[in-house]
Order: structure tokens, then C-alpha cells, then sequence
């Protein structure tokens, strides 16, 4: 069963919050408490009211049962059977209640029959005789005194109604003298101009105690939620702009983070150019080369041959100048001048292309995505980690499968170099030995940039692998993946 369900709910609290906003703390506990209170002080002042009337009613209600039982009730003692009154009585409370001084007081008198009819009147002989339906004389009858101020409405009422004055209506049976025995009821209407006049005087005082004590709380509870509002606004202020100033120094402390970062890899960068530089490119350039010069010497043998002894002439002759080229590089400053001006890419190529010149081996490459340019640093640092890696594939494998890989994956530049000859050989190295420092130096560049190394020997090979990261601005170099074979 599908219910429909009315946007009222919710427009009426987009109302309220409306309406919060508007209006500040203080304000809105002003409205709400001036409600409330001018709620509960109205009710508060007719219920005053409504006692004081009730109070002065039940003051004349037995006043005037006073009268009825020291004036009235000796009269009518001898009511009849039938409930009628003989003349004798009706005469004796004419002259008691008519033309008398007690006729200032007491305007209209009647007395009642417990059936409700009129026995007796001393104005408007006319309904003496009728019956009327008057819940007032019921009460009478069962015992109670009525009085009622101002509320003549019934037909029975119409001779008091029309004298335009303020009256008090009282009703109280009458017994027979020395008994319980109720033989008629007596009415009274009893003029209050005066007792008005009072009323009024008193309602008047009462609501003005109730509106200055309403407004005296009001100010006062005002007064208090005011200075509680406008403490929460400083703090709130205070909170805000402590919270500008928190938000102010967070980004001050990055920029310094990052500042103390970029500081912490230009020192690894110098640390790598003034510290490591020199052994490592000592190590990986002229050290290797003559590696390679005393590898091609040891075959450098007469074979009869005048083209293959011509050419390893050539190569011990070409080695030997990028020998003393490597070292004129070191001696200038230690940095090879013709990276600079190459992409990751070309490094990579180079390094490949001068280690298959040197050696006449076989290396397949094959280069992904790679950025564009990068730190002068960190392309020595990937160039002398390939030279160096496949000098040591050479040497131990005799470059049997040698393998380059590189690519780039978010921002991190994978190296990985490979050869299928029989892993390294697990033998004890002697301390002060030049022999491991190959790795350790690719350890120590690698770790200069934050990079990871992971050096895998088994009897089938052994693979280098290197993860370099880079700054994240560096454009990447698009383009489809390349293999190449180089001989």
C-alpha cells in the first residue's frame, strides 16, 4: 500500500530554522518567554479575578441567606398544603419588603414553590402562579445556597433584567422553623452598583500587578539570557578566529613540511653529488671500463685474421679513449655532460648502447612510458644503475640473456635488469675487498631517492629490481610501449 506522504513537515521546519537564524539567542528567547508568560500571567490573572468574584458572591450569598432566614422565613410559616401563601402573608412581606428602606438594598424578592412556581413577588404581581424551569431553584431545593452576579437570563428575570442595574442573585431554600423540612425557596436580588464598582476597581489592580510582574520577569529573565547570549557571541567569535588561526598555521606547517621535505631530498641530492659521486662514478665509470679493457686484452690474441685483429684493435682502442674520456669527466666535475641534455629514455639507450659497443654482447630493451625529463640526479643515478647492472651481468653471466625493462606506474620509475647465467656466486667477501661494492653502491643510490632494491640470484640469473620515485609534475611521456634488440 503506497502512502503519500505531505511536504508540510518539512516546510514548516525550513520555517523554524528560517526563523532561528533570523533572530539572534536572546531574541528568540524573549518572543518564546513573552508568549509563555503572557499565556500563563492572563490565565493566571483570571483565575484571580474569578476568585475574588467567587469570594464577594459567597460574601453576599450568605448575607443574603441571613436576611432571608431572620425576615422572610417567619412570614411564610404558614405556607399552605397546595404551596400557596394566604393573603395575610403576602401582605405582611409587602409591608416588610416594599416602599421600606430595605428596598434600597434589596430591589426584587421572590419566593418559590419546589416545582418551580412563583408564590410569591414584590414586583411584577403578573407571574406569581407561573411555572418556570430554573436549575437554580432545583439546587435550592436539594439544599444549596445559589448566588450569581449579572447573569439574568431566564424569562422569570425579566422585571430585573429591565432596571439596567448590576445585581446579585441569590438563592436559599427556607425551612420550617425547627426543622429539616424545606417549604420554599427564596430569592433575592441584591443591588451591586457598588460591589461592580469594586470589581472593577480590583480586576483593574490585578491585571496591572500581573502585567508589571510579567514584564518585570521578562526584563529580568532578559536581562540574564542577553549577557549568557552575548558571552556565547565572544566565544563564538574568539572559537572562529582561533579556528582562522589553527587553519592559518596548518597550512604554514605544510608549507614548511613540504619545504623541510624538499630540503631533505635537495641534501640527499647533494649528498649524492658531493659524497657518493665520486666513488660510485670512480666504481661504475673508469673501473668498469678497464673491467671490460682487461676482459678484451685477455682475448686480444694474433688469429690469423688481419679484419678480426683489426677490429679488436679497434674496440681495445675505443675502449680506452671512453676510459680517459669517463676520467676527464670526474676530473672536470664529476658529472657526465652528456646526460643533461637527454630524456630518461635516451639515458637508458645510451647506457644499453655503450655497454654493447664495449662488450659485443646482446641486451634486449624494452622501455615504457616514461617522463620526459627529470633531476639531473636522478638521471646519473638510473644511467650508472643500468651501466653498473649489466657490468655485473657481463662479468658473472658473460652477458647471457641480459635484459633492460623500464617503465613508469603512478609515480614511480621501475628499472629491471636481468640475465639467464648461474645467479652470483656465494663466496665470502674480505673486508676492504672492492668486491660487492657494485651493489652496494646501487643500494646507496637507490636509497638516496627513497627507492626500493631487490636483488633476486638462482641458478638461472639474477634480476635487479629498482623503484624510484619521482616528483609528481613530471610530465609522463605518452606513447605505446617499445621492444627493442640491441646488438
Amino acid at each position: 500500500m503506497f502512502q503519500i506522504r505531505s511536504p508540510v513537515p518539512t516546510n514548516m521546519m525550513r520555517s523554524v530554522a528560517g526563523w532561528r537564524n533570523r533572530f539572534s539567542l536572546s531574541s528568540q528567547f524573549l518572543i518564546a518567554a513573552a508568549l509563555v508568560l503572557c499565556l500563563a500571567m492572563a490565565v493566571f490573572g483570571s483565575w484571580v479575578n474569578r476568585q475574588i468574584t467567587r469570594s464577594v458572591l459567597a460574601t453576599s450569598g450568605a448575607a443574603g441567606v441571613a436576611f432571608m432566614n431572620a425576615f422572610i422565613e417567619p412570614v411564610i410559616q404558614d405556607i399552605q398544603a397546595d404551596g400557596t401563601l394566604p393573603a395575610q402573608s403576602h401582605e405582611a412581606l409587602d409591608a416588610l419588603l416594599v416602599g421600606s428602606p430595605i428596598g434600597k438594598i434589596i430591589v426584587s424578592v421572590k419566593i418559590w414553590r419546589s416545582d418551580g412556581t412563583v408564590i410569591y413577588t414584590t414586583a411584577f404581581k403578573d407571574v406569581i402562579g407561573d411555572r418556570f424551569v430554573s436549575t437554580d431553584v432545583a439546587k435550592a431545593v436539594s439544599g444549596q445556597v445559589v448566588a450569581e452576579f449579572g447573569d439574568m437570563k431566564s424569562s422569570e428575570s425579566a422585571y430585573e433584567q429591565g432596571l439596567s442595574m448590576p445585581l446579585i442573585e441569590v438563592y436559599a431554600p427556607l425551612y420550617r422553623t425547627g426543622t429539616k423540612e424545606i417549604i420554599a425557596v427564596g430569592e433575592i436580588y441584591e443591588n451591586a452598583a457598588a460591589l461592580a464598582l469594586q470589581l472593577r476597581v480590583s480586576q483593574f489592580r490585578t491585571w496591572l500587578v500581573v502585567c508589571l510582574t510579567t514584564l518585570m520577569m521578562l526584563a529580568f529573565l532578559y536581562s540574564i539570557v542577553r549577557r549568557g547570549s552575548q558571552t556565547i557571541d565572544a566565544q563564538r567569535t574568539e572559537l572562529q578566529e582561533r579556528v582562522t588561526e589553527t587553519q592559518r598555521m596548518a597550512m604554514q606547517n605544510e608549507t614548511l613540511r613540504i619545504a623541510a621535505e624538499q630540503t631533505r631530498m635537495d641534501a640527499n641530492e647533494a649528498n649524492e653529488e658531493l659524497i657518493g659521486r665520486i666513488g660510485l662514478d670512480l666504481h661504475d665509470g673508469p673501473i668498469q671500463l678497464l673491467s671490460l679493457l682487461m676482459l678484451r686484452l685477455g682475448k686480444l690474441r694474433p688469429t690469423g685474421h688481419l679484419a678480426e685483429d683489426e677490429k679488436n684493435r679497434t674496440s681495445v682502442h675505443e675502449l680506452t679513449a671512453n676510459i680517459i674520456d669517463e676520467l676527464r669527466v670526474l676530473s672536470t666535475g664529476l658529472v657526465l655532460p652528456e646526460i643533461s641534455d637527454l630524456t630518461p629514455t635516451q639515458a637508458i639507450e645510451l647506457a644499453v648502447d655503450r655497454h654493447v659497443n664495449l662488450t659485443g654482447s646482446n641486451v634486449d630493451l624494452e622501455l615504457g612510458a616514461l617522463p620526459k625529463q627529470l633531476p639531473a640526479a636522478l638521471m646519473i643515478c638510473i644511467y650508472r644503475i643500468v651501466q653498473e647492472s649489466l657490468s655485473n651481468s657481463f662479468k658473472h653471466a658473460g652477458g647471457a640473456g641480459q635484459r633492460v625493462r623500464a617503465g613508469q606506474v603512478d609515480d614511480i620509475i621501475s628499472l629491471e635488469i636481468s640475465d639467464d647465467g648461474g645467479g652470483l656466486a656465494d663466496v665470502p667477501v674480505a673486508p676492504g675487498s672492492s668486491r660487492g661494492l657494485g651493489i652496494r653502491g646501487i643500494r646507496n643510490r637507490v636509497q638516496a631517492f627513497n627507492g626500493t632494491v631487490d636483488i633476486r640470484s638462482s641458478p638461472s640469473g639474477v634480476q635487479v629490481s629498482i623503484k624510484l620515485p619521482i616528483n609528481t609534475r613530471a610530465s609522463v611521456a605518452g606513447g605505446a610501449t617499445r621492444l627493442n634488440t640491441i646488438n
